[in-house]
């Protein structure tokens, strides 16, 4: 029978240890970096989106949907050749989606000062973060 230590590992073995527990407050949040990281991530979006709604577009083209929207809207509206102007609706939507992100990106940046300002008076975020040793 092997010995066992008080804490029921067999002796000699060594317990691994406890893992480093570090805290950290998040006092200041740097504006030109949020302007950065919510342009970007912000424009990516805008590209995804584009290319989603093209690609949908295409497919609704391609199974007839859009001809067939095309047909109800003209006898809906009494035009005799109401088309849609894909290339006019696209340019729209890039329009609005480039609105939305310079919005979205200025409002970002008004939330990153107004969180600046917060935690110069309360003291920040508290984030607490722990090393673990990889065997």
């Amino acid at each position: 029978m092997a010995r066992r230590g008080s804490d029921g590992t067999p002796a000699g073995t060594a317990l691994p240890a406890a893992p480093e527990r570090r805290r950290y407050e998040v006092r200041r949040i740097d504006i030109w970096s949020v302007v950065r990281i919510t342009l970007l991530f912000n424009v990516a979006l805008l590209v995804i989106l584009v290319i989603a709604s093209v690609v949908i577009w295409l497919v609704a083209a391609a199974l007839g949907a859009i001809s067939g929207l095309e047909e109800f809207l003209g006898s809906l509206l009494s035009a005799k050749n109401f088309r849609f102007a894909s290339v006019q609706i696209l340019e729209g939507f890039v329009l609005v989606g480039l609105v939305m992100v310079a919005i979205t990106t200025i409002m970002t940046t008004i939330a990153a000062l107004i969180y600046n300002v917060f935690a110069e008076w309360t003291g920040g975020i508290e984030v607490v973060l722990v090393e673990e040793e990889h065997l």
